[in-house]
């Protein structure tokens, strides 16, 4: 099972020295884009830093500010420094700008047709529904979840998708975010939940190829789970 840990972007000299306390420990780093709808470094530009120090990485990418051909032409830079896996996201609001129509069953068509070859992960509920059928059906690779906080929660989904690999998203902070947050990830009642156990339970069911987690406010309290 792939351990990735997500690390929020920010100025070069902080981002790599919170990836450097990570090396060692975990398989990739996940790179939210503008978290929050607020300007950030580009989770792209980021990925390709780290491939330099040979760290993997799986940016993630709001397709909600970005246009068809901003779309190809990044997709098309990605591909020529190497990166192989993209998370394609909606993303909340941005605070500055206007959103755009352009969502992932769109960029994953545009992607097809241009013969861009990448991975391509979609984000998904953990109830099964007709929007991730249709993702799936358009050609995405790889599916990562909502936050979950019991592998129980899994089953369902996980039997939806049949063989498309499945990255679990666990937040050990969930108790601290605020209702409106909650209520946009689905999360319906926030559980006592041992983190660090849930993570040998996910290793062991066999339901997923990969872990995210995701502590954007208090990034310490991933080590209490790493060991």
């Amino acid at each position: 099972m792939e351990i990735g840990v997500e690390v929020l972007p920010s100025k070069k000299s902080i981002f790599l020295r919170r990836v450097a306390s990570l090396m060692g420990k975990v398989d990739f780093i996940s790179i939210p884009d503008s978290p929050f709808g607020r300007p950030a470094p580009s989770s792209l530009m980021l990925a390709t830093l780290l491939k330099a120090i040979g760290m993997k990485s799986i940016p993630n990418y709001r397709l909600t500010d970005r246009n068809e051909l901003s779309f190809l032409s990044e997709m098309m830079g990605v591909r020529e420094m190497s990166l192989d896996r993209i998370l394609l996201v909606g993303g909340d609001p941005p605070i500055i700008g206007k959103p755009t129509n352009l969502e992932s069953i769109r960029a994953i068509s545009l992607l097809k047709e241009w013969k861009i070859d990448l991975k391509i992960g979609v984000a998904s509920s953990l109830k099964p529904n007709d929007r991730i059928k249709t993702k799936l059906e358009a050609g995405a690779d790889f599916v990562v979840t909502q936050p979950v906080q019991k592998v129980e929660e899994l089953i369902p989904l996980s039997d939806f998708i049949g063989n498309i690999p499945l990255y679990a998203m666990i937040m050990p902070t969930l108790s601290e975010l605020e209702g409106y947050i909650l209520k946009a990830m689905n999360v319906e009642e926030v559980l006592e939940v041992d983190y660090k156990a849930l993570l040998d339970d996910l290793r062991e069911s066999g339901l997923v190829r990969g872990v995210v987690i995701s502590v954007p406010r208090r990034p310490s309290k991933i080590h209490e789970i790493l060991g």
